[in-house]
């Protein structure tokens, strides 16, 4: 039997390691020279940079990734971890002496007295959802749970938190991050809010176990970047015999009597098997690759609803000092406006915020000291950005914008400017490059109430797509566990 992926990103390598285990011939393709998509290194003059703010939930003991990982005798190193918020008037930094697992409920109770009700409300939900999403929690525990947050099913994120709060400056400290991901709170799940703001993102010192158990979820970085996550499983995938060929890009998904038979490359070369992995942007994939004249109605009316997130524009630096001698964290989030509507809805309509709507600042070299040499660090300057401007080009505009990204940043890293000594622009283009895609759409599809994401198992027989704009959505962990359960649907259907 063999199998051909389409992808040598996160799902791809973790679907080609899965089918070589089982015996399968593993063939994998991917127009980049490396593995691992946006989760590769970027590295100049000594400096190395990771393509995103990559503070991992999911790769701990007795999670989900990290479980996972173990189980296929991959074990890295990883370094518990958190982070900062800054609203534009106050911020959420965890205290210097550790104040309990509940001290940013205390500290918002403080601070919105008027909002006390609303804040125990909402904790008391947090605390039902949380503990919803554990590993090993029992089937009766977990009815009696979902009993507590039943009534918040239909519920976008900005109806839950009419509900709980009314100052707009308590709402948007719980959605902000929904720019990250160009949705609304209109249309985003209710549910998937106190899932976005797990209280141990902010303060690692909140314990994890009790008496042994574990009881919440954390968050780390893996020493090394992300990539050794790729690079792991790509080692893997060859010593179980599979193969990864690197600078082939496939062009054509091909398919007879409604079944799968192969690829053809862009040289014209065709390769044949009757299991196809694809990973990447879904209109890629299937209109492109496949062809929307072999689509059923079902996935044809999916991919008309199908709405890609929007892009980033990243400026990495290689500077003389430690950025955290100003900055709490490796990783802060700099929100700069209430108005989160408003700023999403400029990001669709092409228009870039420059900064002024929030960024944030992140320090690699923290978890990864070989980052940068010695006494110097690595930095990024991350924010949301449109695809496609509305007026002028990103390749004209990247300089000035990053020059006025080096300004705001230094309002929290005084006198940057002055100890830069490597710096590389990147924006949608080159991302839109990386991953191979048409839109550059970087954390996969919006989520959105009510809308169904492309499913794992086509209507094509022996073709499969993976990735973060399947059903299994975005981020590390959700594209390697979502690899595991489309290996399901293969065993099935192949009777492995």
């Amino acid at each position: 039997m063999k199998a051909i992926i389409i992808g040598a990103g996160i799902s791809g390598l973790m679907s080609g390691l899965l089918l070589a285990k089982k015996g399968v011939k593993v063939k994998i393709y991917d127009k980049n020279q490396e593995v691992g998509g946006v989760t590769s290194l970027l590295k100049k003059n000594g400096y190395t940079w990771e393509q995103g703010p990559l503070l991992m939930g999911e790769f701990l003991p007795g999670e989900n990734g990290y479980e996972e990982l173990k189980k296929q005798g991959i074990e890295l190193k990883t370094i518990r971890s958190d982070r900062g918020i800054v609203m534009p008037d106050y911020d959420m930094w965890k205290p210097d002496e550790y104040q309990g697992p509940n001290w940013r409920r205390e500290r918002l109770i403080q601070l919105f007295p008027e909002e006390k009700r609303g804040i125990k409300k909402y904790y008391r939900f947090y605390e039902a959802m949380a503990k919803l999403t554990l590993p090993n929690v029992s089937k009766l525990k977990k009815f009696f749970l979902f009993l507590k947050v039943k009534k918040f099913v239909k519920y976008s994120a900005q109806e839950l938190m009419d509900y709980f709060f009314k100052s707009e400056k308590i709402q948007t400290l719980y959605t902000a991050i929904l720019a990250d991901f160009c949705a609304s709170p209109q249309e985003f799940p209710g549910l998937g809010v106190p899932l976005l703001n797990l209280e141990t993102a902010f303060d690692m010192r909140i314990p994890l176990y009790k008496n042994g158990k574990k009881i919440r979820k954390g968050f780390c970085y893996f020493q090394g970047g992300v990539y050794q996550v790729a690079l792991a499983l790509a080692e893997t995938i060859k010593a179980n015999g599979g193969e990864i060929c690197l600078g082939r890009t496939v062009t054509k998904i091909l398919v007879e009597n409604e079944k799968v038979t192969g690829i053809r490359l862009e040289n014209g070369e065709e390769d044949y098997a009757p299991i196809v992995v694809a990973s990447g942007g879904a209109h890629d994939v299937f209109y492109d690759l496949v062809g929307q004249e072999k689509l059923n109605q079902e996935l044809t009316e999916i991919l008309q609803d199908h709405r890609a997130m929007e892009s980033v524009f990243m400026v990495h630096l290689g500077v003389d000092f430690n950025p955290l001698d100003f900055q709490k964290a490796a990783l802060c989030y700099y929100y700069k406006t209430y108005d989160l509507e408003a700023a999403i809805q400029r990001l669709r309509n092409g228009i870039y915020h420059e900064g002024e709507d929030g960024f944030l600042i992140y320090v690699p070299s923290f978890h990864t000291p070989e980052f940068a040499p010695k006494d110097h660090h690595a930095v990024t300057i991350y924010t949301v950005a449109p695809d496609t401007l509305q007026e002028g080009t990103w390749e004209d505009l990247k300089e000035d914008y990053a020059e006025k990204l080096i300004r705001l940043a230094e309002e929290y890293l005084p006198n940057l400017s002055k100890h830069i000594k490597e710096k590389v622009i990147m924006t949608p283009l080159e991302y839109r490059r990386l991953a191979h895609l048409k839109k550059s759409g970087f954390g996969g599809l919006v989520p959105r109430l009510k809308v169904k994401y492309p499913p794992h198992k086509t209507p094509i027989e022996g073709l499969y797509f993976v990735g973060q704009q399947s059903e299994n959505a975005g981020g590390v962990g959700a594209v390697l566990m979502g690899a595991v359960d489309n290996f399901k649907n293969i065993e099935k259907d192949f009777k492995f």
